[in-house]
Formats: C-alpha cells, sequence, structure tokens
C-alpha cells in the first residue's frame, strides 16, 4: 500500500522571531483520519469537567407540572467547580465585565447585596423553578421586573467570598427550596450545555478541529500567559474570532496568529487549528 503524504500545514504569516509553544504530537496522516475523527468527538466531552452523565438527565425533583422552558446560555467562560456536597452550584469563570444573562423568562425576585455573594440576582420562571446568580460586579434588572430568556442581567465579577471572577449559578425547585439541584443537569434538561455561549442557547456549531495532543489554551495571546486549559488530543471547537500575538513554531512551520474560543475562556495559536491556511477563513479579527 503507498503511503499518503501529509496535509498540508498552516503558511507562515510573518518573519518576526519564533517562541516554541507546548509541544504537540505529530499530527495524523490521512490514512488516520476516522482514529482522528473519533477521538475527536471523544476528547469533545473534556470541555466540561464534570459526569456526562449528569449532562442530558433532567433532576428527578424539577417539577413537571409545567413543562421546561427552552434555555439560554447564563454566561461564557470554563466550568472551574461543579455541583457536589459542599458546593451548591456551577462556577462558570471568565474576565470581569462578562456578560450574566438570563437562563430563561421570569420575574425577578432577589437584586441586591446578599451574605457570601456580595451581591446576587434570583429569577422565578415560568415552570416554578428559581435561578440564582452571584458575584457580579453590576446588577442589571430589579425586584418585580420581567426578564426574556437570554436577557442580559449582569456583569460578572469577584464581589464577596470569590477568588477570582466568575458566575456562581444555582438552580433550585421552588423558591421554598434550600438545596439547589444540579445545574448541570438543569440546563441539560432545556437544551444547554456548559461551557457554552450566549446567543445561540447552548454551545454553537464547532466550526474547526485542532490537532496533536497537550496543546495549552492561554488567558491572551502571548506564550508567558496564564494556561486556562491543555486539549489532550484532537478538539472540535467554536471559534469567534482571532487575533495576532507571540511567534509560535511546530514541526518547521511558524504563525502569529491566535483563535480565540470562548466555551474555553482564552485562546489557541492557529497553527495548532487543523486548516491549511494560518489566519482562519471567515473567522473576524478580535476587537
Amino acid at each position: 500500500m503507498s503511503t499518503p503524504s501529509p496535509r498540508p500545514r498552516p503558511r507562515s504569516t510573518s518573519a518576526a522571531a519564533s517562541a516554541k509553544a507546548a509541544a504537540p504530537a505529530r499530527r495524523p496522516r490521512r490514512a488516520n483520519r476516522i482514529v482522528v475523527a473519533l477521538a475527536a468527538v471523544a476528547s469533545a466531552a473534556a470541555l466540561v469537567p464534570l459526569s456526562a452523565a449528569h449532562a442530558g438527565a433532567a433532576p428527578a425533583s424539577v417539577p413537571t407540572a409545567v413543562a421546561a422552558y427552552s434555555g439560554s446560555c447564563p454566561a461564557a467562560g470554563r466550568v472551574t467547580q461543579g455541583y457536589h456536597s459542599g458546593h451548591d452550584g456551577v462556577d462558570i469563570a471568565n474576565t470581569r465585565g462578562t456578560p450574566i444573562h438570563a437562563t430563561g423568562s421570569g420575574t425577578v425576585i432577589a437584586s441586591g447585596p446578599a451574605n457570601g455573594y456580595g451581591q446576587w440576582i434570583r429569577i422565578r420562571h415560568d415552570d416554578g423553578t428559581v435561578t440564582e446568580y452571584g458575584h457580579m460586579y453590576e446588577r442589571l434588572v430589579s425586584v418585580n421586573q420581567r426578564v426574556d430568556s437570554g436577557r442580559l442581567i449582569a456583569r460578572m465579577g469577584s464581589e464577596g467570598q470569590s477568588t477570582g471572577p466568575h458566575l456562581h449559578f444555582e438552580a433550585h425547585t421552588s423558591t421554598s427550596s434550600t438545596r439547589g439541584t444540579d445545574p448541570i443537569a438543569y440546563l441539560g434538561a432545556r437544551g444547554v450545555r456548559l461551557p457554552c455561549t450566549p446567543g445561540g442557547g447552548g454551545t454553537p456549531g464547532t466550526n474547526f478541529t485542532t490537532w496533536g495532543s497537550g496543546i495549552r489554551v492561554r488567558e491572551d495571546v502571548r506564550l508567558n500567559s496564564r494556561v486556562v486549559t491543555t486539549l489532550s488530543g484532537p478538539t472540535p471547537v467554536h471559534v469567534d474570532c482571532q487575533k495576532r500575538g507571540d511567534m509560535v513554531a511546530a514541526e518547521g512551520h511558524r504563525n502569529d496568529a491566535w483563535a480565540h474560543v470562548p466555551a474555553l475562556g482564552g485562546y489557541l495559536s492557529n497553527i495548532y487549528i487543523d486548516h491549511k491556511d494560518a489566519w482562519l477563513p471567515g473567522v473576524p479579527e478580535c476587537r
């Protein structure tokens, strides 16, 4: 059997000095494309560091008298802590000022200072459930106000007992419940999977796939910026914008373009995007 030629690599976009990022695995040949595709599907689950079994199942305690509403993404960012015995919600981390949205239509029943949260918002939805949002630095809705699903209600902050900007999100079966239900299951029952991007009701369709392993996603487009996560293998990603940054070299190629992946809360070098062009077509420049 003849050996297929390797896939085209992204073209270099600058003659600036190169700097190496994390060393990726050698990219697969075309003959292994099916294996890569299967690996990409499997690795997509790694974007959410929570049990996949929880993602699609509705919690048994959610009321069924009224049909669950069609949900909206509460905020873009990375899931840094899930629901467990010592944590009554899910934490979504991103930069200060990141928009926070109502997951469904309803009435605001709390908006103001709160112990632990610094500030909070609670919304009673039409199906009787209640969602809770904490740690924002700015609230944009008031008590008794009616809000639509996806409405901008606050901006992410680090108020109260917090170690950094994030949204603490809880879901309750009613206004009288003291213990929240699993927010991953709650959102999953309403068509939203975390991480997500506001505006689409959930994670948007992927438009690219990464190649290699050990690919570092960074907070900014600099090689010395903080690593927010590492991709273990080929991963489908949604890129919403791209911009120039530090030069990255891999397998004899160089690229100074970086892609922003909102679901991961950071940037990865375009050299690790499985596309022949160094500057990704159809993707706007980050502003």
